[in-house]
Formats: structure tokens, sequence, C-alpha cells
């Protein structure tokens, strides 16, 4: 059956990867993506595969039995606000917009998986759905396409993703138990003093001042607050305040990010945080206010859901070419959503020496695309086979 997946992707190729340099060219981001969205389903509907649309720009696809396990296999689809600095042929003609992080290399393969299926139809022993899903950058797609019934009519019992990784060769895979990718919360801190003149700082309450303070503060969260075991990072980003150098203003406001690994110190470092504000600028006599914008959760694989991918992988790929993932990232990805619903797992892609990811000159390797449909396709027909042992 691998060699004849292969063959099948093969088949395909040329046709997505024409599809993917299209997307390339036309990105769009979170919530805005029509014209990807028709893309989709042009080539669905060429292929025969039925689809419905879940929020305005999500697109959801069903294939097989009806009866049997039920697996789901996941794509992005959105691209970033920035420029596309690659020089190719086929960069982003929408200004400010594109495709940075590999979403569009991750429909093309999926685009891919969906025809091999297809081609498949009469022999699968359970169903597989396909999920197109919008707005991964901060948008959270996910949790919006859960709201609308995306793990519903079939209910998945397992859901997996990949992401096209640089650094890690084309042709190998890599896996992590448990947290893989960080949960993101961002934060917004005001500041409060009394303006003054610059030469008098005894007459006003310097909101600079106290600012520095908590930013040095909340090192101590991370060194003394929280199990040393437990990786978190809180990084201000912004700050905004005052007009002139030879006065000290009445309000400094700051904002930043927050990932850590763990559900529960997730609770715990905001409330940690607000304590540090507030009680560090009242006692330099002047107030300030902690609001906690929520993000994405942590990205949690389920350890059957993993042990499941990391085995059909090595039978896809050889062993040589699995590689199990020592430490998460700290970044952040809305298929935290579907883990926190049922099992499922994030998996790596390699595209090979490439940009990093976010980068304006980062696009997605073409030599990855088949290894993709493989995998994804062979976990598929896996999962139908057999289900989580």
């Amino acid at each position: 059956m691998e060699n004849r997946i292969a063959s099948l992707s093969e088949d395909i190729l040329e046709k997505i990867t024409l599809i993917r340099h299209d997307i390339h060219q036309h990105p769009e981001i979170a919530y805005q993506e029509s014209r990807t969205a028709e893309t989709i389903e042009t080539f669905l509907d060429e292929s025969d595969i039925p689809h419905e649309r879940c929020t305005d720009t999500g697109i959801v696809s069903v294939i097989g039995s009806g009866s049997g396990h039920v697996v789901g296999l996941r794509s992005d689809m959105d691209a970033l606000s920035m420029p596309d600095l690659s020089g190719l042929p086929y960069a982003s003609v929408n200004e400010g917009v594109a495709h940075a992080c590999g979403h569009d290399g991750h429909i093309a393969i999926l685009l891919g998986t969906a025809w091999v299926l297809k081609q498949l139809e009469g022999e699968l022993s359970g169903t597989v759905k396909l999920i197109w899903q919008p707005a991964e950058e901060g948008g959270a797609g996910a949790e919006k396409m859960i709201r609308h019934g995306v793990l519903q009519s079939p209910a998945p019992e397992a859901i997996f993703a990949l992401h096209g990784w640089p650094g890690l060769p084309v042709g190998k895979a890599a896996f992590r138990f448990g947290s893989a990718l960080a949960a993101v919360d961002n934060f917004k801190i005001i500041v409060r003093g009394k303006g003054t003149h610059g030469a008098m700082p005894h007459a006003g309450v310097d909101p600079i001042t106290i600012a520095a303070r908590i930013i040095e503060g909340f090192q101590l969260i991370r060194s003394r607050m929280i199990n040393p075991l437990d990786p978190i990072v809180i990084s201000v980003g912004t700050i905004h305040g005052g007009s002139a150098v030879n006065v000290i203003p009445d309000e400094v406001t700051m904002t930043g990010t927050i990932r850590c690994l763990d559900r529960d110190t997730r609770c715990k470092i905001p409330v940690l945080m607000d304590r540090m504000a507030v009680e560090t600028a009242r006692a330099s006599g002047g107030n300030a206010t902690f609001t906690i914008t929520d993000g994405y959760p942590p990205t949690i694989n389920e350890e059957r859901a993993t042990a499941f991918a990391r085995d059909v992988l090595c039978e896809i790929l050889g062993m040589e070419n699995v590689i199990e993932i020592t430490q998460p990232v700290m970044g952040g990805e809305d298929f935290a959503y579907y883990l926190e619903k049922i099992s499922g797992s994030f998996i790596r892609l390699g595209i090979g020496d490439r940009p990093a990811l976010h980068n304006s000159s980062f696009d997605f390797n073409d030599d990855a695309i088949p290894f993709g449909i493989r995998m994804m396709t062979g976990i598929a027909l896996n999962f139908l086979a057999k289900g989580l042992a």
C-alpha cells in the first residue's frame, strides 16, 4: 500500500504544487481567506470530493465509508501581515501580506491527501474528515470552527496536523510527547504617577522608574515564584510614555507576552504579575492596572495518538528518519484547541535549509510536499484500520 500511496502522490504532485504557488502569490490574512477557500473548493469539485463551509472561510470534507473509525486531518490557511521579500516568481502580489509560515504548503499537502484518499475511497474501512481551517495566526480559527461543530457529525476520535519545519531535512519527520508548544497570552499594564519637571523629580511620582521596577520584578516571578523546572517566558514588548526629554510624564503603558507549557502554571502567572505590578507601583506612590488577554492554550500532544503517529511515520519514512523532539518550542499554535477536546498530535515535517518561520524571505519547500502527503495519508489509513490501540 505504501508504494501505491507514493505513486498516487507523484501523480497529483505537479497540480497541487501549482496550486501552492498560486496561494502563495495571493495570501490572505485571518478570516479574509475567501480566494484561498475558493481555490480549495475548485480543486475538491474537480476531484469529485464533497465539501462544505464551516465558518465563512473554513472548509470541511469527508471521505470514506461513513462507518468504522473516524479520524481528522487539519491544515491551516491564513497568511501573515508582513512583506514577502522572497524574490520568487510567485511572490506575494498582496502588499504587506505573505505566506511566511508555510500554510500554503500545508494546504497543498492536505489537498494531495484528499485526492489520494478519494482514489482509495472504495477500500476505506472508516471515515476521514479533512479540515482546512482559517485564522491560525492569532485569530483562534480552531476555536471558532469547534464552536461551529467541526468535531461533530461525524465526530473524529483523534486529529492530526503537521507543520513544515526549517532545519529538519526533507524526508524526515519529528514528534514529541506531551507539551509541544506553549500557551500564548498577552498583557497590558498602565502605570500612573504624577507628572513634573524633569529637574524636580521629587515634586512628582515617576511612572517610568516604576515601570522599570515592575519589569525587573517580573523576572523574580520566573526565578523565585515558579518551579524552575517549569519553563515560562515573560517579555515586555512595548513601553510608551513621555513626550519631552525634560518632563516626567503622568503615565506609562507597557504591553507584552507570556508563554508557558503547563495549564496550571498558566493560571498562576497573571495573578502573580498583577500583584507585582500593583504593589510595586503602590510602594512608590503610584498605581498600576494589569490586564490579561487570553490567547492560545498550550499544545499538548496526547500520548497514545503520538505513539500511533510515531509508529506510522517509522513505517513510511524509516525509523532513521523519524526523530523524537526533546525540547518544546515556546511559540504557540491554535491546534491546541482541538487537543483540549480529543486525542491527537502535532507533527513536524522536514523542509530542509530554509529561512526561519515568520521570516519575510521564507518559502515552503516543494520537495517536502510528497512526504507530507504520504505521512497524512498513512496516518489516516492506519487509523481507520485499527484506531488508537
